[in-house]
Parts: C-alpha cells; structure tokens; sequence
C-alpha cells in the first residue's frame, strides 16, 4: 500500500491532530505523542512520495519516538537507495533523536559502509549519545574516514573517550580546519 499526504492527514485526523501537511508537525514545538504511532505505522505501509516519506522522517525526531522510531528509521533506510542522500542523511539526523544502545548493532554496518557517504554523518555523531564499547572502537575507527571524522570526533567528545585521546590529539594539526576545530572541542570534553 502506498501512503501519500492525503493518507497522512486523515490518519493523523483519527488520533485529533489536524494539519495542513506533515511540515506542520515538523515546525511546531509543541509535543504531539498520539503522532508518533500512526507515523510509524505510515512508515512501514510505505510512502512512495519524497516529500512526503522525509517530512514523516523528519516528524519522528521528538523525544516521544525514543526507543520506538529507530527499528522502523533504520529498515526505511536500508530500503531507500544510496543515490537518495538527503533522506538517508535525514533518516540519520532522525535517529540523532531517537537512539537507544539496542540500536548500535543496527548502526555500525551503516557507519561502517564507505558506500553510504555522507548520509553517515548524523548515524556517526548519534553513537556518541550511548555507552557502547562496540560504538566507541568505531568511532575510533572513522577518524581516519574524512566524510565523517568531525561527527566522529564530536561522538567521541561527547562519550569522553580516553581511548581516543591519542589519536584525536594528532587530528589537531590536520589539514582541514574543521577537523582541526572538531579535534581541540573534543580533547577539552575529554580532559
């Protein structure tokens, strides 16, 4: 079954959230728990318009899709083809939100898949937000993957990894001013 924005709203109008389309909920701060299910279940039906599939995507990263949305964002994402970056990067900055430590196994094929490019980034930076031995040896393991050392070096910063204050303090003459920048912020929340 394909799930479109007419789909969205009247599911969504079933639980009493009204929307014009699904960026309302995007743009709002106000909390809309009741949504979190029913965009869940659009997610998994399918949703074969972009806008429309990112805008649910983008929707799901609230705190009350914690420890629900990232199973059903990290299959969508595996799904989506590689040439489609900015949702996959999206379903990744979506997960940011909503990972739990059971989603690390789920995470590091993804992270560790050059193929994946920059859509990576936000899953890389995400791992620093759980204690996870496997997730920190990763991530130490992706300073040398230049798509992705600044978020690797902002999780590993987050995580204080003693283990990677070595190699991080060699990062702080690299070439790339970002990296540079990302390195010191990370070795002052280490030490």
């Amino acid at each position: 079954m394909v799930v479109d924005e007419n789909r969205v709203k009247s599911e969504l109008e079933k639980v009493g959230i009204f929307i014009n389309d699904i960026y309302d909920l995007v743009n709002t701060r106000d909390p809309y728990p009741l949504a979190v299910p029913v965009l869940l279940d659009l997610l998994k039906e399918g949703i074969e318009h972009h806008g429309t599939k990112e805008g649910v995507v983008r929707a799901l990263a609230v705190k009350d899709a914690i420890g629900k949305a990232s199973p059903i964002l990290i299959a969508e994402y595996n799904r989506v083809p590689k040439d489609r970056m900015t949702l996959r990067w999206a379903i990744g900055n979506t997960v940011y939100t909503t990972i739990t430590s059971d989603d690390v196994d789920s995470i590091l094929p993804i992270v560790k898949d050059q193929k994946n490019g920059i859509s990576r980034q936000m899953f890389v930076a995400a791992l620093g937000k759980v204690e996870s031995e496997e997730a920190e040896d990763a991530l130490i393991e992706l300073l040398d993957d230049e798509e992705v050392t600044p978020h690797a070096l902002e999780a590993l910063g987050r995580m204080k990894s003693k283990k990677a204050r070595e190699k991080i303090a060699t990062l702080t003459s690299h070439s790339k001013p970002l990296i540079r920048k990302e390195a010191l912020k990370a070795l002052r929340k280490i030490s």
